[in-house]
């Protein structure tokens, strides 16, 4: 019996010290690793970081096709460090016209907390289509996180896009017209 408690109480300090190892020694060490994938509290994308997660999810949000010049003509061929910098196509309906945003810009200077309001809120209420607001708003935390995260990597880029229009100014440059029209 003595001979069993002395092998459970080894095995219980190996698999402490191995344990150890693999979380890099401290829960302060953990904390301070950004990339690693924090705990699901509901459906979002696995991968190794979250950079990574960040990445798969702008691909397959299509949020290339409004924030990377390009990418719709080179059908996602644009390299990452051109990813991100705004559209200087707008995206005219009765609001207005609208620009795909410089998101490295944005991620720059705004918090990750204050990017995951603004994709749950539709921009406190003054985003305007075709953003899908209320897709993002569906989506988890962690997943807004990951997209941030992924998307801060990339650096700054100062790239800048027109303003937005109000409803009927005329753009300057090139638009897609994206409210409905009836025919007649």
């Amino acid at each position: 019996m003595l001979m069993r408690r002395a092998s459970f109480s080894a095995l219980a300090i190996a698999l402490a010290g191995l344990t150890a190892c693999q979380s890099s020694g401290t829960p302060a060490a953990a904390a301070a690793n950004t990339n690693a994938m924090p705990p699901r509290l509901g459906p979002s994308v696995e991968a190794q970081t979250m950079e990574q997660a960040g990445e798969y999810l702008t691909i397959v949000g299509s949020c290339n096709d409004c924030h990377t010049q390009g990418w719709a003509e080179s059908k996602g061929k644009v390299p990452p460090a051109d990813r991100f910098a705004g559209l200087d196509v707008g995206f005219r309906g009765d609001w207005g016209t609208v620009y795909g945003k410089n998101l490295r810009t944005i991620t720059q200077r705004q918090s990750e907390d204050h990017w995951v309001e603004v994709l749950k809120t539709a921009d406190g209420g003054d985003g305007h289509p075709p953003m899908p607001w209320w897709n993002t708003a569906q989506m988890s935390d962690r997943d807004l996180r990951a997209m941030y995260r992924y998307i801060k990597s990339l650096g700054p880029n100062t790239k800048g896009v027109p303003r937005n229009l109000k409803a009927g100014v005329e753009p300057k440059g090139p638009y897609i017209w994206v409210t409905p029209k009836t025919g007649p």
